[in-house]
């Protein structure tokens, strides 16, 4: 399955899946990987579990998506609802999990790991600004 938006987007085969989520969330990817699921719980209603891509961004970093077509997604905090992508529900899932915890490492002395989340998460905003859906992102983070 390709990106459906960024031809450099690599959509990782199963070979090349053990070393992503080290690579994304360095040794916090056990805690970062479950939150993400939690949050497609806590954000998509309908979510119910399965696969996930795993995608690496051609500047680095990366983001993982639900395989699945539409999902509903909902911020109350910021009255957010919106039928999207899985894949545009993976990275504004991913874009949450990465600045919580960058904020948690920094407010508990873990500089190295709180650079180390600011950089995936700079990348993962970076890459969104060219991304066909953008505005859908940056309107369900804000």
């Amino acid at each position: 399955m390709m990106s459906e938006h960024h031809p450099d987007v690599l959509c990782l085969s199963d070979a090349e899946r053990p070393g992503f989520l080290p690579d994304l969330f360095s040794r916090d990817f056990m805690l970062s990987e479950a939150t993400v699921y939690a949050y497609a719980g806590r954000y998509c209603p309908e979510y119910q579990g399965g696969y996930w891509q795993f995608y690496r961004l051609p500047e680095g970093g990366g983001y993982m998506a639900p395989d699945t077509e539409i999902l509903t997604f909902r911020n109350a905090d910021n009255g957010f609802e919106q039928s999207v992508s899985g894949e545009v529900a993976g990275i504004i899932l991913t874009a949450l999990v990465l600045n919580h915890r960058s904020w948690h490492h920094s407010h508990n002395d873990q500089e190295a790991l709180c650079h180390h989340f600011c950089r995936r998460y700079e990348q993962l905003m970076a890459f969104v600004d060219s991304h066909p859906q953008s505005a859908t992102v940056w309107r369900a983070l804000d």
